[in-house]
């Protein structure tokens, strides 16, 4: 699957994806980069990103545990979240939105919805927490 996004800073945009999300930086030039994690291929480009993003990306966990433990994961990170998943209240994802408010979704369900399909499911986060490898789960980043 390949997603490309329009941002307004390059350098923050790679921070965001490879230090709190585990993207790989592949390589870029002045005004895209080229981003890999699982099999999703994100190209970032210097842009005006739209005002109200009306598709997401995201992937997959294995369990409930997982999600809630990433959820508060990024809470300490102090990133900026949707409401917390909840099994009592039939919410089995969550969004974290980067700093341009491209949502990204990630879920404990694969999602039905026909722009959820192929999302990424191997959920692997770097060890290091800087995109350097993709080994270890992303509860425990």
């Amino acid at each position: 699957m390949h997603i490309h996004i329009a941002v307004e800073d390059m350098k923050t945009s790679i921070d965001f994806y490879t230090t709190v999300l585990g993207f790989h930086y592949d390589h870029g030039q002045a005004e895209i980069a080229w981003l890999t994690r699982c099999n999703l291929l994100l190209t970032i480009g210097l842009g005006k990103p739209p005002q109200e993003p009306q598709h997401y990306f995201g992937w997959v966990v294995d369990s409930m545990q997982e999600l809630e433990e990433l959820y508060e994961h990024f809470y300490q990170l102090r990133q900026r979240l949707s409401a917390p998943p909840s099994s009592e209240d039939g919410r089995f994802h969550f969004f974290i939105y980067d700093p341009d408010g491209y949502p990204v979704v990630i879920s404990h369900e694969r999602m039905e919805q026909p722009w959820g399909r192929g999302v990424c499911s191997c959920g692997m986060v770097p060890e290091d927490g800087v995109g350097q490898n993709q080994k270890n789960s992303l509860s425990n980043p």
